[in-house]
């Protein structure tokens, strides 16, 4: 045969084609390596959870010390946890934010000293002479979402002040198209804490009567949020959710249009209709949304004045029936630790993968509540949610009937938990009051610092005196 055959004849147009199409899954491999794991996005990510993460630890710390010690009035577990828990979460992110790798590591080394403390406890101590744990803890009762919860409500609400000052870092602000930022994920994570905990989870139906009372409640809370924004001359940025839209009112939309979805639609057939949404919000972003979201040009009329909280109120609806799902799906399991860990990691890498693969194609923005946006809300608190089922699970393990007293929630996260929409109003409250009062720009480091303190002191003091004569905001 003659060998101009192989360089000429159609086997050389073959071997063409399949060098070609390796050059390019190459590059296409390469571009989306560059794109997800390098650039800044990558990073802010990482770091977004490396600020968030450490909350896990001051929690478990808070119940080894509350174990060990067993304070005797509520009041001195709530000063104690405040210290332990909050004050470490405030330094988290301000002062020491340049330090976050450092602070997980830290964080383990106490964990490990507190580990070795309660062996030697035990050791030193005859298990007969200790007597069962005074608690009882109720199987139907999931710690871990009240800690998770708690977590979200606690860090959202120290970021709403923090980063008036500056010395709360830029990176860490609520970006203006596509991004990571820590603030970016304080909404949807707030819609994420309320969906695991509906009523739809636990198989009872909110009817729409009750739904729209709700939403009522949230509706006037927004009206007064804006009217005291412009009476006040409080200024308030136009890209977050438009001129006279706000959270108060997304908050509102969810309710009403999640209720009437879950009143047709049974929940263990949610996740198709969370999907379809999805992909809906997507293509409609791409095809039209996002030009006229993103478009720079003066805001003409009502619905370009709040196109912001018009276009990302889809996206927060497929948000909370996906973690609405995903909260039922684990009650589903049972106590089994096994089968809930399984699901949990399963759904933790989904969501993870569905980010890369939405950032690569879409981007991640909070503005839009896209896709990406989604599900990587959705990936942080499912992996935070697991961490504290783990973590709950260790300390059952280790404390349960080997203590005097066994608390698997802090007093503190309990209170936030409880009135959790009073705790996330009062710090909107005072945050718009200080900054009506100072110009928060020019405030030195340690006196914001200590201003910090202080507002978080009185947020938790409020939830606090509520829960100790267990009054509750219901709506």
């Amino acid at each position: 045969m003659n060998d101009t055959a192989y360089t000429s004849g159609p086997f050389h147009n073959l071997k063409n084609n399949f060098l070609y199409l390796g050059r390019l899954i190459k590059h296409r491999i390469y571009d989306f390596y560059e794109v997800n794991l390098t650039t800044k996005n990558a990073r802010d990510a990482t770091e977004t959870i490396l600020l968030i993460v450490p909350s896990l630890f001051f929690m478990v710390i808070a119940v080894f010390i509350s174990s060990l010690l067993l304070p005797k009035h509520s009041i001195v577990a709530f000063l104690l946890e405040f210290v332990v828990i909050v004050v470490p979460a405030v330094l988290n992110i301000t002062i020491l934010s340049g330090y976050v790798t450092n602070i997980v590591a830290i964080t383990c080394f106490l964990l490990g000293i507190h580990l070795l403390v309660y062996v030697v406890y035990v050791c030193c101590k005859r298990l007969k002479n200790i007597r069962p744990s005074k608690r009882i803890v109720n199987p139907r009762k999931k710690d871990y979402i009240t800690n998770c919860r708690a977590t979200i409500n606690m860090i959202s609400v120290i970021a709403i002040l923090a980063v008036d000052f500056d010395i709360f870092p830029s990176r860490y602000s609520k970006t203006h198209r596509t991004g990571f930022s820590l603030m970016d994920v304080g909404v949807g994570l707030y819609v994420f804490a309320n969906a695991i905990v509906a009523p739809e989870v636990r198989g009872k139906k909110d009817s729409i009567k009750s739904s729209i009372k709700g939403s009522l409640i949230l509706l006037i809370l927004g009206i007064l949020r804006l009217v005291l924004t412009k009476v006040t001359h409080y200024k308030v940025s136009k890209i977050e959710y438009g001129e006279h839209w706000n959270f108060f009112i997304t908050l509102a939309f969810i309710k009403i249009f999640s209720s009437c979805i879950l009143y047709v639609i049974k929940v263990k057939y949610i996740f198709i209709n969370a999907t379809l949404i999805t992909i809906a919000h997507e293509a409609l972003i791409q095809y039209s949304f996002k030009h006229w979201v993103f478009d720079i040009h003066e805001r003409k009329n009502l619905l370009d004045a709040n196109k912001e909280g018009l276009v990302s109120i889809i996206g927060y609806v497929a948000l909370y029936l996906y973690a609405l799902y995903f909260a039922y799906m684990i009650k589903v399991t049972g106590k089994s630790f096994r089968v809930t860990n399984i699901k949990a990691c399963m759904c933790t890498v989904f969501t993870f993968v569905m980010t890369i693969i939405c950032n690569y194609n879409f981007e991640v923005s909070r503005r839009l509540a896209n896709a990406g946006y989604i599900f990587w809300v959705l990936f942080i608190g499912i992996f935070m949610l697991w961490l504290f089922y783990l973590a709950e699970n260790g300390e059952k393990f280790l404390l349960q009937n080997k203590m005097r007293k066994f608390v698997c929630s802090p007093f503190l996260y309990e209170a936030i938990n409880y009135n959790g929409l009073i705790f996330f109003l009062v710090g909107n409250v005072v945050t718009g009051i200080i900054n009506l009062v100072l110009r928060t720009r020019l405030v030195q480091s340690f006196v914001a610092v200590m201003l910090l303190m202080g507002y978080m002191f009185f947020n938790c003091s409020i939830v606090f005196v509520l829960y100790s004569i267990r009054w509750k905001l219901n709506f």
